[in-house]
């Protein structure tokens, strides 16, 4: 490639990256603006999303992100010691335990998801809501396409 060929227009990934690069940024400064300095914005999108209401399974939590059991126990046990969350013995099987909110952890997760309403409305007023809608499906359609996700990949001929 010359020089010359160089597009103004950073690629794809570059913007996605970029993109989400932003969205940590922001969100890690409404978690400070909040009084939580010590959230970080792995914590609310790879433990608090996951969570169910009457509590998750660490592994469950795992599947669900994309991690290792190990990787998860690690987030789990900083944000118990930090009282953002509690393992408690699963009342559907005494020998289980699950990851339930502390009053902390509820309400750092609602200033999360309150910044991804705010986030996605002030996406939605800059581009307008049907083109955020349609680079939401688009992505969400390329995602389902995707071998990682189960979908099958194209056969290739030899020819």
């Amino acid at each position: 490639m010359t020089e010359g060929s160089t597009s103004a227009v950073p690629f794809l990934p570059q913007l996605i990256g970029q993109a989400f690069n932003l969205i940590l940024d922001e969100l890690y400064h409404r978690l400070v603006e909040s009084g939580y300095e010590d959230l970080r914005p792995t914590h609310c999108l790879n433990v608090f999303r996951f969570m169910d209401c009457d509590g998750t399974r660490p592994t469950t939590l795992a599947r669900r992100a994309g991690m290792t059991p190990q990787a998860m126990s690690e987030l789990v046990g900083y944000l118990e010691q930090r009282d953002y969350v509690r393992r408690v013995p699963d009342p559907t099987d005494g020998r289980g335990r699950i990851v339930v909110y502390a009053d902390r952890g509820t309400r750092a997760a609602e200033i999360s998801a309150t910044y991804f309403a705010d986030m996605e409305a002030g996406w939605g007023a800059i581009v307008g809501p049907d083109r955020l809608q349609d680079v939401k499906s688009a992505l969400a359609q390329i995602l389902g396409a995707s071998p990682a996700n189960g979908a099958q990949a194209p056969k290739v001929s030899a020819s």
